[in-house]
């Protein structure tokens, strides 16, 4: 007999987006809805360059504090940033096992301001309808119209 897996047959898309403290986003992806979240973190760390105000040159590849969310809390993200020297501020999986030692400093305060930055980011890119609902079925043609999207944000701020 067969059974059925409904969760597994999800359908749609998650944007995953590394963002500034202003809202401007940094790097953007898609991936498929049934995708687990935490698998994302790493390429996108990866592929990104941080270029500060005045500053000419090589831009950084790592940030200095990483604020994610709940899904983004697995080991082997965590293993990740450590190698890589980045503060990490991962809010803990609400049904995770309490480990024994020292127990991980989480800033509340920080989290929810950065958290309401990548929210607005999320706001803004789901103000264009051809983004918030998906018309076309190639995954690259979604992927260009979030690009113009980002575009369209950045020449907004910088007017």
């Amino acid at each position: 007999m067969i059974g059925y897996d409904g969760h597994k047959r999800i359908n749609g898309t998650k944007i995953h987006a590394v963002v500034t403290e202003q809202s401007l986003p940094v790097y953007v992806t898609i991936s498929a809805a049934r995708e687990h979240e935490g698998r994302k973190l790493i390429p996108m760390m990866e592929s990104i360059g941080i270029t500060g105000k005045g500053r000419s040159g090589r831009p950084r590849r790592r940030p200095g504090t990483l604020y994610a969310d709940t899904k983004y809390d697995m080991p082997l993200n965590r293993f990740y940033l450590a190698r890589k020297h980045i503060a990490s501020q991962i809010k803990d999986s609400p049904g995770k096992k309490k480990r024994p030692g020292r127990p991980r400093l989480f800033d509340e305060h920080a989290y929810g301001r950065i958290r309401s930055s990548v929210e607005r980011l999320n706001a803004w890119i789901k103000a264009f309808r051809r983004v918030a609902t998906r018309y076309g079925r190639l995954p690259t043609l979604y992927m260009g119209f979030v690009d113009l999207a980002c575009i369209v944000i950045y020449l907004r701020i910088l007017q």
